[in-house]
């Protein structure tokens, strides 16, 4: 590969814009000194003639200027800087072309998934090739090419996409590159990459290759001869697409295989008198996956060889597309608050120097890294370690040995990621490397202040390549702080002031929202639109009595601006329960209104998907539609979270809700999370704690919406009878149709508890999730826990079961 940019002979480093930018305007070439005729004539006038080489990576330019007496140093370098910055915009349009060579089949899947991720990060223009007559539906830029097919191998389709690009962008692009619609490129390392080489030169980089084992001999190739792989990508500088293009027929006309990369390799070779790079570096640059089978980098993401590469191929599942660009987006957002840590943490401690150490540091980012940055007061506060090796050994979690969570995993590995690169970051000047092998053991904490706190015993391997050739296992302690990102508060438009001022009533008005406080609210909500609250229902008279007091108290006695659509089906159990709760009905719409309920009656067979849609298609088309079950209760500041979490057209709320327990072995006389009625007794439905209930994460069937996005992500499938499922597929629909999904715990949004009956006729999948539910609510596991050691007839049995077992 060249190495540095040559300017006429003369600056011998490769000087870009952003070069110019941190270090001011340098002059490049010689100094144009006009003053010496002066001089000679009697003159004494000097003309200084700067020279501003905006360097394109080899293709110089040069401005003189002159600095009139008067004129500042300042504005001459202002003027600099404006000069600098249109070129720089200009050259943001128009440094490299991406060509994608796809198919119909694969525009609107893996195509969109590109255009939609790592596309808009390309220093030029993204472009998809496809056959004749192909469209994209979703905006996608397809060239459809002229008597082209889908037919493979795509050989015709590949070099008429080269001979688009020469015909329509030639002297508009200084690089163009060809890759497959199953590759993600990194825009940020391809324009590194590429400014460190001279595009003037005639140039085809690319990962090399001669063919497999067995074409050996069958690729009309010589000893000497190879061509760059199509699947990372090939790059040509304009020079090589100059010389190239024009004999695009003629090497169509000549071919020798069926491989399309061979062949485009023999064209260059053979009319541009250039072959693709010899160089073994660009297997880490243009990267191919081999270590999984399938590809999409589902394992190997977090590798040191994907984190230093330009383009990673293959990514065969369009959502590992968006995997790959979030994660490394998450990437460069820590990378950016490892740089406002270092920045705080260098003003801390320049303070306490000019201020000779009087005064300490404040607290939070400017704090040194130390494992002391909490000091409890008493033994409460103290924070427990989890022991890490194979398992997770936790002294706080009721299973006191467990398996590594996903979480941790993902949190271990990215540390280590980052540990070692930071190792190996001036690795190559001190000729050795350091590899990674295994956690040995390690612990860690969370600190609910300043972050996760890491002690970790690392096994790795020491190779030294320069000199004295070496390679050992050696073992290190990495004592690791993480700190949480600054906190951030988002004021939707729609919130005013109380009629106090002050930026502390502003904060404590904003927890009371989002802690469900909403007895005495100091922020007026603006947005009051109108929430159609749907809700089946089959029997179960005395729930919905409880249920309507709920709804009376939050929505009709303050005149909220909501209503209910109860739709109701007839219960042959419960023969009564129809006329009864028709009575209610009656009783609230005479009180309040008829505004405030509309019933929707139906003779189907109960099905809660169909009967949440018959509700919805009672409500207007444009509605902000909140489904609920009547085992719900709700207070205000749930439905203004509705408002503020569901936004038309782009994202839709699924709160998490507080499922109760089973009164029964959570009561007992005296329990602080239970009221007691003469013989029966049910838990405070204000009381969260972890003893009288747990958050359902996995409960999708409570959810806000409008009602619009509901049609457009397909609704619900009707097809589902039964307990459940139906609320899982329409979470999925929303996802695969691109809304953002808002899942939050919701304090004031409680499920009461109520038996669950699982049918024997529901399917297995259906069956599972029932029965998973239902055991899940019985009572927490530190209950239950107690009450088996508790016990000894049972410890017994258990005993006597693992004997017989052998376990």
């Amino acid at each position: 590969m060249p190495g540095k940019t040559q300017l006429n002979g003369v600056c011998r480093q490769n000087i870009t814009p952003k070069r110019l930018y941190s270090g001011g305007v340098r002059s490049c070439a010689s100094t144009c000194i006009i003053g010496l005729i002066g001089f000679i004539c009697g003159v004494l006038l000097v003309n200084w003639c700067k020279v501003g080489v905006l360097s394109k990576c080899g293709v110089g330019g040069m401005c003189c200027r002159e600095i009139r007496l008067g004129v500042s140093a300042a504005e001459s370098l202002e003027d600099s800087h404006e000069a600098l910055d249109d070129t720089a915009e200009k050259d943001k349009d128009n440094f490299i072309f991406v060509g994608i060579m796809t198919a119909k089949k694969f525009i609107d899947n893996r195509g969109l998934a590109s255009h939609r991720t790592w596309a808009s990060n390309i220093n030029g223009k993204v472009m998809f090739f496809s056959s004749e007559g192909s469209t994209s539906g979703y905006g996608v830029p397809v060239v459809a090419l002229n008597g082209v097919d889908d037919h493979y191998p795509p050989q015709k389709k590949s070099f008429m996409m080269l001979k688009y690009m020469y015909d329509h962008f030639l002297d508009k692009y200084e690089w163009f590159m060809r890759a497959d619609d199953d590759v993600f490129i990194k825009g940020d390392r391809l324009d590194e990459f590429l400014r460190s080489i001279n595009s003037s030169q005639a140039l085809f980089i690319g990962q090399a290759g001669t063919g497999k084992a067995d074409e050996l001999g069958k690729l009309a190739l010589q000893a000497e001869e190879n061509f760059c792989m199509g699947g990372p990508g090939m790059i040509f500088s304009r020079e090589t697409l100059r010389r190239m293009a024009p004999h695009i027929s003629f090497c169509l006309q000549h071919l020798y295989t069926t491989h399309e990369d061979v062949e485009i390799g023999r064209c260059v070779r053979r009319f541009a008198g250039i072959q693709c790079t010899w160089s073994y570096e660009m297997q880490q640059i243009l990267y191919q996956n081999y270590k999984e089978e399938k590809g999409s980098f589902k394992t190997t993401l977090k590798n040191k060889e994907v984190q230093k590469a330009v383009s990673l191929h293959p990514v065969k599942d369009p959502d590992y597309q968006y995997r790959i660009y979030n994660y490394l987006r998450s990437v460069k957002i820590m990378t950016e608050h490892q740089r406002e840590v270092v920045i705080h943490r260098d003003i801390g401690r320049m303070t306490e120097l000019i201020q000779d150490g009087r005064l300490p540091s404040e607290p939070g980012l400017s704090q040194p890294p130390t494992l002391k940055k909490f000091i409890p007061l008493i033994g409460k506060e103290v924070i427990p370690w989890d022991f890490v090796s194979r398992s997770i050994y936790s002294q706080t979690n009721n299973n006191p040995r467990r398996g590594i969570d996903e979480s941790v995993k993902g949190a271990l590995d990215e540390l280590v990621n980052q540990v070692i690169m930071k190792v190996n970051k001036n690795a190559h000047l001190r000729g050795r490397t350091i590899d990674f092998k295994e956690i040995q053991y390690g612990y860690y904490r969370l600190d609910p202040i300043n972050g996760p706190d890491y002690v970790l015993d690392l096994l790795l391997t020491y190779r030294k390549y320069r000199g004295r050739k070496m390679s050992m296992n050696v073992r290190r302690h990495a004592y690791l702080q993480q700190t949480f990102l600054p906190v951030e508060m988002r004021e939707e438009p729609g919130f005013i002031e109380p009629n106090y001022l002050g930026v502390g009533a502003k904060v404590k008005s904003w927890f009371q929202i989002f802690s469900g406080n909403s007895e005495t609210p100091t922020v007026i909500s603006k947005r009051s639109e109108y929430i159609d609250i749907v809700m089946p229902l089959m029997g179960r008279f005395k729930i919905f009595q409880r249920f309507m007091n709920n709804f009376e108290a939050v929505v009709m006695k303050p005149r909220e601006n909501a209503r209910l659509v109860l739709v109701l089906y007839k219960s042959k159990d419960e023969p009564d329960a129809h006329r009864l709760s028709l009575d209610l009905v009656q009783f609230y719409q005479e009180k309040y209104g008829k505004e405030y309920i509309q019933v929707v009656q139906t003779d189907n067979e109960f099905s809660r998907g169909p009967g949440l849609q018959l509700g919805a298609e009672h409500c207007s088309q444009d509605a902000l539609v909140f489904f609920v079950d009547v085992d719900i209760i709700f207070s205000p500041a749930s439905l203004e979270r509705v408002r503020l979490n569901t936004k038309k057209g782009s994202q839709v709320y699924f709160p998490i809700v507080f499922s109760q327990y089973d009164p029964e072995p959570v009561c007992f006389p005296g329990s602080p999370h239970c009221e007691c009625l003469s013989s029966e007794c049910v838990l405070k439905a204000e009381d969260i704690s972890d003893a009288a209930g747990y958050w359902r994460q996995f409960g999708f069937g409570i959810a806000s919406m409008y009602l619009t996005d509901y049609y457009n992500a397909g609704g619900f499938d009707l097809s589902i009878r039964g307990w459940g499922k139906e609320d899982v597929d329409l979470y999925t629909k929303f996802i695969e149709n691109y809304y953002s999904i808002f899942r939050a715990v919701d304090p004031g949004m409680t499920h009461i508890f109520h038996t669950i009956k699982c049918s024997e006729s529901l399917e297995s999948a259906q069956m599972i999730m029932c029965v998973n539910s239902k055991a899940q609510s019985y009572a927490s596991t530190s209950l239950l826990a107690n009450q088996i050691y508790s016990n000894p007839e049972i410890l017994r049995r258990l005993e006597i079961y693992s004997a017989n077992h052998g376990s």
